[in-house]
């Protein structure tokens, strides 16, 4: 259960406060629709073969954001918040691990609250550094997700139940990115967070794109999944369908995108530069420096969205293309060369995304039942 703090009493006065800015509706409301993604630092305690900063950084992991450019991020994610006209926001802290400097996370979130109505916070970790962790420097962070990456569910399972009894948090995911080990004991995993009350989310390992039979395995493991869940619903269990297929909000039915990449995603790296897109390390639009931020979020290869006019067509007539939207631009631009074709994991979206809307209905189904 979240601790009520100053902070947490402040962001409430947000969420209530009618002032015409733009904010979702209904179910919605409170969706991030703004997204500032910090990388303070590529320092890690692992080399996850699957990570995109590792893949695309390298093996130098000491890169970390300096002082100067850190006091200037401080002072600039709160000039970017007056300039944008976005009623809730979220901060999530990426790496590297982030844990190796909770107390940079405190500085910002304090500067956001001193600065801004408030934002929500999100931290990834590989929860490594769980049992040294200072918590109350994060003490304004709602939402952790920890990577199982290679630990066993046991391990997992007391690294969660610490992060329970101590963070104050609204809520934990489990996130998994299915290579070979994660793809074969993935239900396990899904057994595991169901049964315990987390949220899952699930990534296909995006450096095995390419690989046939890897694919073909990933969907089957899919199917074996939806089966699952569908079990789990029917004895009264919640399942939570958003990002068990990468970043899909599987029960997403409208045209408008509900994705941010492009036009409401600030990527800030360890040198203070600026891009759209959290999986791109190496694409750039700017810096922090620059005198226009705004000018330095938009960008139209990496927009997620249906309203791509170079989209083809058959992606406008898919039954599944309010939660497809097109496909990831990054994962097209990267193995097909051009964000204007179809997903890359299109035989994957078209069987599984139908499953998920299915799910999300008959979850809504027993639960108007058991009311």
């Amino acid at each position: 259960m979240r601790r009520e703090t100053e902070h947490s009493k402040q962001l409430k006065r947000m969420y209530a406060k009618e002032d015409g800015r733009l904010k979702g509706e209904s179910y919605w409301g409170k969706l991030p629709f703004f997204w500032f993604i910090l990388f303070l630092s590529y320092k890690c305690t692992r080399r996850c073969s699957y990570c995109y900063a590792f893949n695309q950084i390298g093996d130098d992991n000491k890169i970390e954001m300096d002082e100067n450019t850190f006091s200037r991020l401080l002072e600039w994610i709160p000039e970017v918040w007056k300039l944008n006209n976005v009623k809730v926001n979220n901060v999530t802290f990426l790496g590297g691990e982030p844990l190796l400097r909770t107390d940079r996370i405190k500085k910002v979130m304090d500067s956001i609250y001193e600065n801004t109505d408030g934002m929500q916070g999100s931290l990834y970790t590989n929860g490594d550094l769980i049992d040294s962790v200072n918590w109350d420097d994060l003490e304004d962070i709602q939402w952790i997700s920890t990577n199982i990456a290679d630990i066993s569910i046991e391990e997992l399972a007391r690294r969660m139940k610490i992060i329970g009894e101590r963070a104050n948090v609204i809520n934990q995911t489990i996130v998994a990115t299915l290579d070979d080990y994660n793809l074969e004991r993935l239900l396990d995993i899904t057994r595991f967070g169901i049964e315990n009350g987390y949220r899952l989310r699930y990534q296909k390992d995006f450096y095995r794109g390419t690989d046939v039979e890897f694919r073909e395995r990933l969907l089957k493991r899919y199917h074996e999944l939806c089966d699952l869940l569908e079990s789990y619903i029917i004895k009264d269990y919640y399942v939570h369908t958003t990002f068990l297929l990468d970043t899909l909000i599987g029960g997403w039915d409208s045209e408008d995108s509900p994705y941010l990449c492009g036009k409401r995603i600030a990527t800030v790296y360890p040198d203070g530069s600026v891009g759209p897109c959290l999986r791109d390390h190496s694409f750039k639009t700017g810096t922090i420096f620059d005198p226009d931020p705004i000018s330095l979020l938009h960008c139209d290869a990496y927009r997620y969205e249906l309203a791509n006019p170079n989209l083809p067509d058959e992606c406008r007539v898919c039954e599944s293309r309010t939660a497809c939207q097109g496909g990831c631009p990054h994962d097209k631009i990267e193995q097909l060369g051009t964000p204007s074709a179809k997903s890359v994991s299109c035989d994957i979206h078209k069987e599984i995304i139908p499953r998920l809307k299915y799910l999300d209905s008959l979850q809504k189904q027993y639960k108007t039942e058991g009311s």
